[in-house]
């Protein structure tokens, strides 16, 4: 899987079906791709999140088998991606 093909599974994923989809991130490791919904930026920076936690998908570049984790930064959930280390 390419990082085209990452991308359409994400948007898919994410913003298939919505009618406002929102900004995807998505960061590239060598088994796969890491994605995530960026949150939009409040008008006040006070301002708390609408939502607390939440999670990320990890697309497998071999298979194309899409995993759900929780929402880290990207760098931890590629190093916890099960497939750099042995099973």
């Amino acid at each position: 899987m390419n990082l085209d093909q990452a991308r359409a599974v994400a948007e898919e994923y994410f913003n298939g079906g919505r009618h406002d989809p929102v900004e995807l991130g998505l960061y590239a490791f060598g088994e796969g791709y890491v994605v995530w919904a960026k949150p939009s930026e409040p008008d006040d920076p006070s301002t708390l999140p609408e939502t607390v936690g939440g999670g990320c998908i990890v697309i497998d570049r071999q298979t194309g088998e899409l995993v759900i984790r929780p929402l880290l930064d990207p760098a931890t959930v590629a190093e916890q991606w099960p497939g750099r280390h042995p099973r």
